[in-house]
């Protein structure tokens, strides 16, 4: 039986959720809104994005921390939508290994392109970096070192949060099934108490960013919202909000080094304000800044684009390896 149950989980095809697309679009724009300081809708930044956390730091006040914690949330619930029944060690193991050819190609990519960004505007950073510093930020785990959350890309401490989350996946998918509230109340007091305490006493810089222990409840809840069914089941193909879901990945792992150029030349203030300024011409502050806005998202979305293609043609190339493509299948 045990077999056959297998044999069926290995053939099914997973669709998309709808909901759960929308989801991950939304909170990597807030996180990119968030990060990009944008001078537009000021009293609606104050409201929305401000600065600082609720009373014992549990959550950001702003919506583009929360996001991150939204983003960790439809994490769990994918996980627990398309991998369901990892009961043996072998399937743990391609499991890790879907999760680590989805994730690091991508990741490497923005480090290399981070690399070309500091050799061509900010080669201080590499000067001031050690080859240790540089490689292991490789490994997306630099964060452990307590030394920040990154010298090429400040996105990288979300590769450990959540890989250490991926490790823990199947057993957190079984405890939820098992206990189901009591669970979720449980990894809910748990990470509350991790993160008041960690951010509170800090015995390793930004340790309350990645340690799962933090996570675990969000992760956790969209698992069990998977389990109980508790979202809207709409699996109709939508190919727009499937292609810009897919972006958005790319997206929160290449906005912050572009927003670091932008940040640059407006700090030279090199800005369309400045120029119509300077030629001579009066042009509305609102739609300079508009203008400025929507040419820097403009950059984030191509350059994210293009890193979608490779990184799909690198996945491509590494599932048709005949052993790799043996392994998966075993």
């Amino acid at each position: 039986m045990k077999k056959r149950k297998k044999e069926k989980i290995q053939t099914k095809e997973i669709q998309r959720i709808l909901f759960f697309d929308i989801l991950r679009i939304f909170f990597v724009a807030a996180i990119v809104y968030g990060h990009s300081h944008s001078e537009l809708f000021l009293w609606f930044n104050g409201i929305f994005f401000a600065d600082g956390y609720i009373p014992f730091n549990i959550y950001p006040v702003g919506l583009a921390g929360i996001s991150v914690y939204g983003l960790i949330f439809v994490s769990g619930a994918v996980l627990e939508y398309n991998y369901k029944g990892i009961e043996r060690f072998s399937e743990y193991v391609k499991f890790l290994f879907k999760r680590f050819i989805r994730l690091y190609p991508a990741f490497w990519m923005s480090l290399i392109f981070s690399i070309i960004v500091c050799i061509l505007i900010f080669p201080t950073v590499l000067k001031t970096t050690s080859l240790f510093d540089f490689l292991f930020e490789f490994t997306g785990f630099y964060v452990v070192l307590g030394k920040g959350p990154g010298n090429l890309n400040f996105m990288g401490w979300f590769i450990a949060a959540i890989v250490s989350l991926y490790f823990l996946f199947p057993y957190l998918s079984k405890i939820v099934r098992k206990y189901q509230l009591t669970a979720l109340l449980l990894f809910l007091i748990i990470s509350y108490t991790s993160r008041t305490f960690l951010f509170t006493n800090n015995p390793i810089p930004l340790l309350y960013y990645w340690f799962p222990l933090c996570n675990v409840f969000e992760f956790c809840l969209g698992i069990y919202i998977v389990q109980s069914r508790w979202y809207p089941q709409n699996a109709k193909e939508h190919p727009f909000i499937r292609q810009l879901s897919d972006l958005s990945f790319y997206v929160f792992l290449f906005h912050w080094i572009v927003l670091g150029i932008f940040f640059s030349i407006s700090m030279n203030n090199v800005k369309l304000i400045y120029i119509c300024e300077a030629l001579g011409l009066n042009l509305n502050p609102y739609i300079a800044f508009l203008c400025d806005y929507l040419i820097v998202i403009g950059t984030v979305i191509l350059v994210s684009w293009i890193a979608m293609i490779m990184d799909k043609k690198i996945q491509q190339t590494i599932l048709k390896n005949e052993r790799i493509n043996n392994f998966l299948r075993s």
